[in-house]
């Protein structure tokens, strides 16, 4: 099915658009914070740096899900964010300092946030049948992106100058950016809802104490990668002795065993376990692998401990992800999903900035620590918020729903 769908040239177009995307917003995350610490930025303002993607999607993701649905137009949403980091990293390339790499981190944490209007669009290119199979399609080009990335990254870093590997980011941003003008923006046929319609969905999401406390359980689950893989990990390999191929490494282990674990949820998990099991024993497995490594100075245990947090990360967050759209109408799903994106954007924002309060003021290991201490309450949580979410009542469409082509608009 991948293979007859990327004989079309503009989903073969907008599959390569988006490794590129993910190539940008990524390929420097295996390698800033320890190269923030070699250039005496202080801990706890290298973690602010680090979150600074997460706090510019947290802030926009949400109010761009709306405006999008209102205008109609993704396409250009998507191009002025790829031109945020086009002009960003250059800059820190040039002045290497906290501001312009907060700068920079922040303009990736921009074009971030229109990944769910790279979904949307592209599913617009095919029949509804279709739409499941282009969908999982398009999912690849984010383990493909990353893993290409650290690839290109640490080789560059290894032969040359840490600084040259800012230029990944631009290069795979204007490159992405330039094919953008060869993709059609495919336009709904229908009414696009009022932006009275969106807001007072909004509303009725943000008044729901089940989405609140899934995301809250996410954040969590999220907070531990960036955290842990992209902000203590590295730091930790690079004090034993690592360098870029070894950072690249670690980085690349735990990606595979994040995208093993996805695959396998669908399949194996959700039918052996169920939901709630599963997401209890994804955050558990977070635990040990978050504890067990600063406890070792051995690189081929971090390795082992590495694959098991991207694998328990993969089931954890998966489960949350279903979790998040259970008991919700279709015409709300749209918002519900912007809404839960949102809240779990905090933990991409939180998690380097506690860790790097924590290792000026503390030590490093004691970072590791809280994390594995914050996934045993979401494991004993979990149960809890599953509840919520299975007794929710699925309120009777309105407003959205009375328009049917609003509602296909929504969906």
């Amino acid at each position: 099915m991948f293979r007859a769908l990327l004989r079309r040239p503009e989903a073969r177009l907008f599959f390569i658009i988006s490794v590129l995307f993910y190539i940008c917003i990524h390929s420097i995350d295996a390698f800033l914070a320890p190269m923030m610490i070699n250039q005496g930025i202080e801990p706890q303002v290298m973690g602010i740096i680090m979150g600074a993607s997460g706090l510019a999607t947290l802030m926009i993701r949400f109010p761009l899900g709306i405006i999008s649905d209102v205008v109609k137009s993704r396409k250009i949403f998507i191009q002025i964010a790829l031109v945020l980091p086009v002009i960003a990293w250059p800059i820190a390339w040039l002045e290497p300092n906290a501001i312009t790499l907060y700068l920079a981190k922040a303009a990736d944490g921009v074009t971030a946030a229109t990944w769910v209007l790279y979904n949307i669009l592209f599913i617009r290119y095919f029949d509804r049948k279709e739409a499941p199979a282009a969908v999982a399609l398009l999912a690849l080009a984010g383990p493909i992106g990353v893993f290409l990335g650290n690839c290109i990254g640490g080789v560059l870093i290894h032969y040359f100058a840490n600084n040259i590997a800012f230029f990944v980011s631009c290069v795979s941003a204007l490159l992405a950016l330039f094919l953008t003008t060869r993709i059609r923006d495919v336009h709904d046929p229908v009414q696009a809802p009022s932006l009275k319609a969106c807001i007072a969905g909004a509303k009725l999401q943000l008044a729901d104490r089940s989405v609140w406390l899934i995301g809250i359980l996410a954040t969590i689950v999220i907070l531990v990668p960036f955290a842990t893989r992209d902000t203590l990990t590295p730091i930790y390999a690079e004090q034993l002795g690592a360098r870029a191929g070894i950072l690249t490494l670690l980085s690349n282990i735990h990606l595979v065993f994040y995208a093993l674990a996805i695959a396998l949820c669908s399949s194996v998990f959700y039918q052996r376990l169920g939901l709630v099991k599963t997401a209890v024993l994804g955050i558990l497995l977070q635990v040990i692998s978050s504890f067990g490594i600063p406890f070792t100075s051995n690189l081929y245990l971090i390795y082992l401990l590495q694959a098991l947090a991207g694998f328990s990360f993969g089931m954890a967050f998966a489960a949350f992800m279903s979790l998040s759209v259970v008991n919700t109408t279709s015409d709300e799903q749209s918002t519900r999903m912007g809404l839960f994106q949102t809240i779990y954007s905090c933990g991409m924002f939180a998690g380097p900035v506690i860790m790097g309060v924590m290792m000026q003021h503390i030590n490093l290991s004691s970072g590791y620590l809280f994390i594995a201490g914050l996934s045993i309450i979401a494991a004993i949580a979990t149960p809890l918020s599953v509840r919520w979410v299975y007794s929710r009542k699925t309120r009777q469409p309105v407003e959205l729903s009375t328009n049917r082509s609003l509602a296909s608009a929504r969906e």
